[in-house]
């Protein structure tokens, strides 16, 4: 059954498979932000919690916060 939308491409510029979820639960995380945090987000400060495997870091940066998701995923796919 189609349903007209493009699959959106991997990052290996596959196509997932037909029943994988948009927003697979492997890729879900708690962003906690400090409290001097504010709506400009400056600074950028927090706690990011992978909810599959349960690991945490603390982040003082926009660029920090970037670079804990990928090590988390990157960690994540490699178990």
């Amino acid at each position: 059954m189609k349903d007209g939308r493009a699959r959106p491409r991997t990052g290996a510029g596959e196509a997932p498979p037909l029943n994988a979820p948009e927003l697979p639960t492997g890729k879900a995380f708690v962003l906690q932000l400090s409290r001097d945090t504010g709506p400009t987000l400056q600074p950028f400060a927090g706690r990011l919690e992978h909810l599959a495997s349960g690991r945490r870091t603390r982040f003082a940066t926009f660029e920090d916060f970037r670079a804990a998701v990928i090590r988390l995923l990157s960690e994540a796919k490699s178990r």
